[in-house]
């Protein structure tokens, strides 16, 4: 036995007859064991090729234990540790077979072989050691099997080789130079999981009688999108009001457009006509099960039932003429309604009610139908006004009911557009051009002058000219003319039978124009609908401070030109979005600034102009599937910064000024970009665009997909920073540059073993100067810190000093 002594007597005979007793000791030392955990192939380490999130694996499932001079491991160990990249995500532990000769169970911290109990064990998880001390029982053969029995497990790693180490310890000792301990290695080579969260952004639509509210959550993820959750927090926390079901996941996952509409203005949570943050909560289909959030405010008005209810109009018609308010009789029985209307803006009037002290207005009536109201002249935009009403049913309860009327007034001359809900548009004196694109509602046109007015109906297939709408034409049972558009869609003109209709009165896919050199004002909470060609040289602002406040753009899309701009006002809740993903906002040469959404996944963008980024809220750009396409100007000069949530044509430029871009698609094109004012450019997937960093600039290119970054990056300098997102950051991460021979750049490449990156630089660089560092989250950040500043001489008690560029 290895490290035991042995004492034997030897008798020595001499020729002359004498004998003598020797004793002689002999000093045993005690051979290590050998762990080989190859087995049988060449070499004694063993290489595990592992998928992060994947099921545990076994890392030596070959291996063999032998000790010459040992029968058992009592009183020794068998430790297996992370030497090399080990992390708190790796989990090491016993797979516990089934009971049976021969197989290792576990119960508690209790490790058996074939039944009989051979140790105890600790650790193994969050990346510490798996520690397993032996008693008497534990023969070669179970020690062993349980080294062949050591499973690894790794949930979220990213891609990354691992050196692991089995020591082995007989329990013999070390006595007389003798040795008990074996160590071996093996590689986990870990094939990282998708840690990147989806892409996410959510918007809503809302019926013109907030009976139904429809929520479109656009999601995009490499690995697929697994679960679409809705959440409300009216409440203060937020409480799971919907999950997207499986067919609603399975026709989102064409588009990236997961949408779910709540009917009946009845979502699964309490409405009490106030702001709700509905989130959405959106997981992958990784290992990993990554997840993102994106939240939506939107203050529901539904039918409260009972003697109250809450709901919602947008009449239109022309400034400084009456305009239909769109209100009906919520008693259902002719009572006489006292209506207050507040929220009214100066200078305009509800005709024939008393204003009030307190800037309301009061009217009594028992026809609603035929209420007013005034703007000036020179307003143009759209305004939310509120309006009160009480009543005595006839079994004397009071009723009550309010509107929140969104009031449109169009500039005399200029087109009145229907929105895509049911819609009430009023005439003025002049010639009108009532404009229907579809989708529409329900709409009703008080006014109409049959020998002067028209109705341009856009986008409705096999309506060419009136030969083909004649037969959509019929008269109501009031006698008024009704024009059925399918789908729900109807125009009915109030007073007007269909007799007297002609093809003067209509025109087909013809493009509006309308012209705005002053202000056009969009209040909080209101919305305006646009459409055609818009000659803007003055002002379009959304206002909004906390509500939904929205440009509209109906079919077939709006060409802006004129030089003007469009100011969104520092709130997320402003946003420019279209009827459907075909709409399309053309800006030829006018700036769109602030914050809010453009797009809200339904709509298309061709940006010529310039648009600017320059609130503490984001500005998002959200063209569903669709690419945005840039011959202008993209900047974000505000802390929000400016995100674009799909992929960019670029041929014009991308300016970080003070705020972030982020772009989480594809960027092509010739266009290029500069980074300036402590601003920070990323690039989501694969980019062509070239970088200039400003100067002084002290900013950040993150390149999330560097491989497939094929642009040229200049004006690097010792402040700024070149984040590389797929560029893990360990002890074999390298930077090497190599110049070019005509001294114009070079080329930085980075590798981490696994992935590498090519990066084309432009400008005289020292190739020593490039540093490296973690980014905080693993992966690769690369700095430029040359010799600066360097000491050249000391004489006369003067110091002087070159700076090295």
């Amino acid at each position: 036995m290895g490290g035991t002594d042995y004492t034997d007597s030897i008798t020595v005979a001499t020729a002359d007859g004498t004998s003598q007793v020797i004793t002689v000791t002999i000093h045993g030392t005690n051979d290590a064991p050998v762990v080989d955990l190859n087995g049988a192939s060449a070499g004694f380490s063993t290489t595990l090729n592992y998928t992060a999130g994947s099921a545990a694996a076994a890392i030596a499932p070959a291996g063999t234990v032998t000790d010459i001079d040992s029968i058992n491991f009592g009183g020794g160990s068998l430790t297996v540790g992370f030497t090399a990249n080990g992390a708190l995500t790796d989990q090491l532990t016993i797979q516990n077979q089934a009971p049976g000769a021969g197989q290792i169970t576990v119960s508690g911290n209790s490790v058996s072989y074939g039944g009989t109990l051979i140790g105890t064990f600790t650790g193994g998880t969050n990346g510490s050691n798996l520690v397993v001390t032996f008693n008497a029982a534990a023969t070669q053969a179970a020690a062993q099997a349980l080294a062949d029995h050591i499973l690894y497990a790794n949930a979220t790693s990213a891609t990354i080789a691992k050196t692991v180490t089995y020591t082995l310890v007989d329990g013999d000792g070390t006595a007389n130079g003798g040795a008990d301990t074996s160590s071996v290695t093996a590689t986990i080579s870990v094939t990282g999981s998708d840690l990147t969260p989806p892409n996410v952004s959510i918007s809503h639509q809302l019926s013109s009688s907030q009976q139904e509210s429809t929520f479109t959550v656009h999601a995009t993820d490499a690995s697929g999108i697994q679960s679409v959750q809705l959440y409300d927090n009216a409440s203060g926390a937020p409480v799971l009001i919907y999950t997207m079901t499986a067919a609603e996941l399975a026709a989102g996952s064409v588009s990236g457009d997961y949408v779910h509409t709540f009917i009946d203005g009845a979502p699964p949570f309490p409405v009490s006509n106030s702001v709700h943050q509905i989130s959405a909560v959106v997981t992958d289909n990784s290992s990993a099960h990554n997840s993102s959030t994106a939240v939506d405010s939107v203050t529901f008005k539904t039918n409260a039932g009972g003697g109250s209810s809450s709901k919602f109009t947008a009449p239109a018609g022309t400034s400084g003429e009456p305009i239909n308010l769109a209100l009906t009789d919520p008693s259902h029985e002719g009572a006489l309604i006292t209506v207050t209307v507040k929220d009214v803006p100066s200078g305009w009037t509800i005709d024939g009610a008393t204003h009030n002290a307190d800037g309301s207005w009061t009217t009594q009536t028992n026809d609603l139908h035929g209420l007013t109201v005034t703007t000036p002249v020179n307003f143009t935009g759209a305004a939310v006004l509120d309006v009160q009403m009480t009543w005595i049913n006839a079994d004397g309860t009071t009723g009550t009911a309010s509107i929140a009327d969104n009031v449109e007034a169009y500039a005399p001359g200029s087109p009145i557009f229907a929105w895509s809900g049911d819609d009430v548009l009023t005439g003025s004196h002049g010639n009108d051009l009532f404009v229907f694109s579809q989708p529409i509602g329900a709409d009703t046109v008080h006014n109409f002058d049959a020998a002067a007015d028209q109705i341009d109906l856009i986008g409705y297939n096999g309506l060419a000219d009136f030969a083909d709408l004649q037969t959509h034409i019929a008269d109501d049972a009031n006698g008024n003319a009704v024009i059925a558009l399918g789908d729900g869609q109807s125009i009915t003109l109030d007073g007007v039978h269909s007799g007297a209709l002609t093809a003067s009165n209509f025109v087909f896919d013809q493009t509006p124009v309308v012209n705005n050199s002053g202000t056009m004002t969009i209040g909080d909470g209101a919305l305006l609908p646009l459409s055609g060609i818009v000659n803007n040289s003055g002002l379009i602002s959304l206002d909004s401070t906390g509500s939904d406040t929205l440009l509209q753009v109906i079919q077939h899309g709006v060409t802006l030109q004129g030089g003007g701009q469009i100011l969104l006002s520092d709130s997320a809740a402003n946003m420019i979005s279209g009827t459907g993903p075909d709409v399309t906002l053309v800006n030829v040469d006018n700036t769109i600034s602030g914050a809010g959404q453009l797009g809200g996944g339904m709509l298309s963008l061709d940006n010529q102009g310039t648009i600017i980024a320059t609130g503490s809220h984001a500005l998002i750009i959200d063209t569903g599937g669709s690419v945005v396409t840039n011959s202008g100007t993209l900047e974000a000069t505000g802390s929000g910064g400016l995100t674009v949530a799909g992929g960019l044509a670029n041929s014009g430029m991308l300016w970080a000024n003070g705020g972030d871009i982020v772009i989480h698609g594809q960027v092509t094109g010739d266009g290029d970009a500069t980074i300036g004012n402590l601003s920070k450019l990323e690039f989501g997937g694969a980019s062509s665009t070239d970088v200039t960093f400003g100067h002084d600039a002290a900013g950040t290119l993150q390149l999330d997909d560097s491989f497939d970054y094929s642009g040229r990056i200049g004006g690097i300098t010792n402040d700024d920073r070149l984040d590389l997102g797929d560029i893990l950051f360990g002890a074999g991460t390298t930077a090497v540059y190599q110049a070019n021979q005509d001294g114009s750049g070079g080329t930085l490449t980075v590798s981490d073993g696994t992935h590498g990156a090519a990066l084309h630089l432009v400008g005289n660089y020292d190739a020593n100067a490039f540093k490296l560092a973690d980014d905080g989250q693993g992966h690769t950040v690369v700095s430029y810190n040359p010799a600066e500043f360097t000491l050249t001489g000391i004489g006369n008690g003067a110091i002087s000093s070159d700076f090295v560029v």
